[in-house]
């Protein structure tokens, strides 16, 4: 449209009721009007209207734009959907109680996810929100080993038989659990390299090592992984050895060593009280030009399972707790030493009480760190952490305690996640932005009374989250969720074939 021509559209829309638009105006999908408009890359913080087509955003404009659905959010926060690098929960149960908590993207990179391709084919279509996942080293190094290793090809058949649901699987993996006490030998470790080329293959996001849960893996083994991802150039995201600083120093000298990136997870319940000196070494290492970052997630216990190698001989010490800081979470009762030796026996999932406010503060404070919940599995009396991170960053740590701006906590949840993974994630470059272009993965929420409502007596969905968009379609209308809406994607990495 010639100039002119645009001058008087707008002088005749000026002068009709109701300031009508000229009709050579584009009309979008949909039109979030008059919401505080905020995106942590270009800092831009207004009152704008945001036009969404297909999967992508197409306009923010300080003007009212044309929607065939026009969503009013004035007084609201529209911000880059959340993004989760720390995910366990990865049912669409699980994922309800994500989106409800403002994440548009789940990723598993602590553990990985193993059989990734057809773990990805199972999701697709049928998934409200973006997934991913790692390569799993725990899982795949014990498959490696000779005396499991007809195992993996009873997966593949019971795969292609009864599906990557099948909980059969779940029966091999408690077969092999000697493995995470065993070393590996040169032939099995060969072995090993050939597995992970294949989940590389699959769209993995990099190495999952969650070595702290299998103490059996030699150090040189584990350098060994850092070189093959420093090789191939993808991250690797860490559980560290044991508790406290060691662990967290060889992995950094791993990183420093090999020139593999490096996320650590959950610095707070790995570190503990040495929380602070994590935080420092991070940032020297990135003063110093090493790719290694880290997270938090916001509550001052954990979860995991009790018979995993955590809870081996000298756990009370190595943790500074006893019996009755561990919280069984099927039924919320607190432990005794009779009652965590049956439970250990059983097998199942506790919540461990373990940590300091003043540490999370820390971490919540720290520029360098990145939110991620360790969200686990569904289940009714899961740890709060899976419906509640993001709500809790927002409404406790920045509107009632002030810790930190809004703003730095949206980059914490949103661009820093994105800009972690872009190196093996093109995609990624595309999320984490509220800008022309970007997905159309958009938070809308309340910044007044966004609130986590899940507490150690049982799931509950965060307050305050009013609407969720993703890849353009909406998964939360009205603080509720709309059913049917499976508008996730897979992420995938470069290597994807």
């Amino acid at each position: 449209m010639k100039r002119t021509s645009l001058a008087l559209c707008l002088l005749s829309a000026l002068a009709l009721p109701g300031g009508l638009f000229c009709q050579s105006a584009p009309v979008y999908d949909v039109v979030l009007k008059g919401g505080r408009v905020m995106d942590p890359e270009t800092g831009l913080d207004a009152v704008r209207h945001v036009g969404i087509r297909g999967d992508r955003i197409a306009e923010i404009s300080a003007e009212p734009l044309r929607g065939k659905e026009v969503i009013d959010v004035s007084g609201l926060v529209v911000a880059p959907g959340f993004i989760d690098l720390h995910v366990h929960g990865m049912t669409n149960e699980a994922h309800e109680y994500q989106m409800r908590d403002g994440v548009t993207t789940a990723l598993e990179l602590e553990s990985g996810i193993p059989f990734l391709r057809e773990w990805l084919a199972a999701k697709t279509g049928s998934t409200p929100v973006n997934f991913g996942a790692t390569i799993p080293h725990g899982a795949l190094r014990a498959l490696a080993m000779e005396q499991y290793k007809h195992y993996f090809d009873q997966a593949k058949k019971l795969i292609e038989t009864e599906g990557i649901a099948s909980p059969t699987l779940a029966k091999l993996e408690i077969n092999m659990a000697r493995a995470n006490y065993q070393a590996l030998t040169a032939e099995e470790t060969e072995r090993l390299r050939a597995m992970l080329d294949l989940e590389l293959a699959a769209g993995a996001l990099g190495v999952g090592v969650p070595v702290g849960y299998y103490p059996g893996a030699r150090p040189g083994e584990i350098y060994k992984v850092y070189e093959y991802a420093a090789q191939k150039n993808v991250p690797v995201f860490s559980h560290t050895r044991g508790f406290g600083m060691p662990g967290i120093q060889e992995a950094i000298a791993n990183a420093a060593a090999s020139g593999a990136s490096l996320h650590i997870v959950h610095a707070n319940s790995l570190s503990l009280g040495d929380i602070q000196v994590t935080l420092d070494m991070v940032a020297s290492a990135q003063q110093r030009g090493l790719d290694i970052t880290t997270e938090l997630y916001p509550y001052t216990a954990a979860s995991t399972s009790l018979e995993s190698a955590i809870f081996d001989d000298g756990w009370q010490e190595k943790l500074g707790i006893t019996y009755s800081d561990i919280q069984w979470e099927a039924t919320g009762e607190r432990l005794t030493e009779e009652t965590f030796k049956k439970y250990r026996e059983k097998g199942g999932v506790v919540i461990i009480h373990m940590m300091k406010p003043e540490w999370i503060l820390a971490g919540i404070r720290d520029p360098r760190t990145t939110i991620g919940s360790d969200g686990m599995p569904y289940a009714p009396g899961a740890h709060p952490r899976t419906a509640g991170t993001f709500s809790r960053v927002l409404g406790k740590y920045v509107r009632e305690e002030k810790a930190i701006s809004l703003m730095e906590a949206l980059s914490k949840m949103t661009l820093m996640p994105a800009r972690r993974l872009e190196g093996v994630a093109p995609a990624m470059r595309l999320k984490g932005r509220l800008q022309p272009g970007a997905d159309a993965d958009i938070t809308v929420f309340d910044p007044n009374t966004v609130i986590d409502k899940a507490d150690f007596s049982g799931l509950r969905f965060s307050g305050g989250i009013v609407h969720v968009f993703v890849n353009g379609a909406a998964v939360v209308r009205n603080g509720q969720t709309v059913k049917g809406a499976y508008p996730g994607r897979a992420v995938v990495g470069r290597y994807r074939q």
